[in-house]
């Protein structure tokens, strides 16, 4: 997946431009379309009329067309002085049928000045009464087209301030999924490495069984210990997932904080001595409690504490209280800390500060104390240190 944000950035930007196009073709094809041939409807309804002059004193209501009171009339022989009262648009349309005789009884379309004429002229014989003459009905449209001209310039201003817009938003959301993708491909790269470890331990395991090298009691104690830990990988992967999805079948029920702490030391304590380190808790002696999932909560705290243990030099304090209606539980280390560039990123999922970490552990952490409609946060304090806040029963 290469040039991501250049894509996606193309991608937004072609599909705006897109849009754009089609507003446009509508402003300058469509609606000119629609108004011309409207406009001859309109003319064709007067000109149907026996009488076109007065136009407003023949009308019938039931044939009124909505362009009616914008049809003129215009007598093409007229002397142009005569006609003091036309404008100079409608002096030109009169000299342009003069002079170039249009055919009749057929639409046509004259644009002069900010005048855009659609009109029609109709040949009237001589009887005992009048001399043969010509006249033309017409519309002016001009004004309608003045304003997609308008519409126009403030396409493109707005075409112009969006396209800013679109590539600043392109390329930040392009930015996001490259990360994500680097994300995942680390994420990865970490769960390989977590598996094919214990994968190699039982397959050497299995070997030295068949071949008869290993004692087959503690060869299999080493395959169980590789296969639990392999299990645990996938079932956090399986419960991120769900959590993620919304389809975590959490029981919640009124438990006492400490007593899930508990049981995470006791769940942790073999690891705690491997590792020669003391784990001191600091708990209130009043009972804190609170709503919750006890498995999805002590596996959110025993996470963190596992993490604790990674990178804690002598000590790790655990604290519990209660705190203007919250349970404060504080996961503290002796460790280097956390770097400042890193902390903004420590719950991110798939993110690991260590070669081999698959980046899960915290980050569903984050999703169970969420779930719990709490929250979490690290900071640095003689070491790491891990907020949690949940609200209390």
């Amino acid at each position: 997946m290469k040039h991501i944000r250049r894509k996606i950035t193309v991608s937004v930007l072609g599909t705006m431009l897109f849009v754009f196009a089609v507003l446009l073709a509508t402003v300058n094809i469509f609606i000119p379309e629609y108004l011309t041939s409207e406009a001859r409807k309109a003319i064709l309804l007067e000109d149907e009329r026996k009488d076109p002059i007065p136009l407003a004193e023949t009308m019938d209501d039931t044939e009124e067309h909505f362009l009616t009171s914008s049809v003129r009339y215009l007598e093409v022989e007229e002397v142009l002085t005569e006609s003091e009262h036309l404008s100079k648009s409608e002096y030109q349309l009169r000299k342009y049928c003069q002079e170039e005789k249009p055919a009749a009884d057929a639409f046509h379309t004259l644009k002069t000045g900010g005048s855009r004429f659609v009109f029609r002229i109709t040949h009237v014989e001589a009887d005992e009464y009048e001399d043969a003459y010509s006249y033309i009905l017409y519309v002016d449209v001009g004004a309608v087209m003045q304003y997609s001209a308008y519409l126009n310039a403030a396409f493109f201003a707005v075409l112009a301030v969006l396209s800013v817009l679109v590539c600043l938003f392109g390329w930040k959301l392009g930015g996001y999924v490259e990360k994500a993708h680097e994300s995942q491909k680390w994420f990865f790269q970490n769960v390989s490495h977590e598996l094919k470890t214990p994968m190699m331990a039982v397959q050497g395991c299995a070997e030295g069984i068949h071949t008869g090298v290993l004692n087959p009691v503690e060869a299999s104690g080493v395959i169980l210990e590789e296969a639990e830990q392999m299990s645990d990988l996938v079932e956090e992967l399986l419960t991120l997932s769900r959590l993620e999805s919304g389809q975590a079948n959490a029981e919640f029920h009124s438990m006492d904080v400490r007593e899930v702490l508990y049981d995470c030391l006791r769940s942790t304590e073999q690891l705690a001595e491997q590792r020669k380190l003391c784990i001191t808790p600091c708990f209130d002696e009043k009972p804190v409690l609170v709503n919750c999932d006890e498995v999805q909560l002590r596996r959110a705290f025993s996470n963190i504490i596992i993490n604790a243990l990674r990178y804690a030099n002598e000590e790790i304090r655990i604290e519990c209280k209660a705190d203007r209606g919250k349970a404060i539980v504080r996961i503290c280390d002796d460790g280097e800390g956390i770097a400042p560039e890193l902390l903004p990123h420590i719950f991110d999922r798939f993110f690991s500060t260590r070669k081999g970490g698959a980046g899960i552990g915290l980050s569903l952490a984050k999703e169970i104390v969420s779930l719990h409609k709490g929250t979490i946060r690290a900071a640095n304090d003689g070491g790491a240190v891990f907020e949690i806040s949940l609200p209390l029963k």
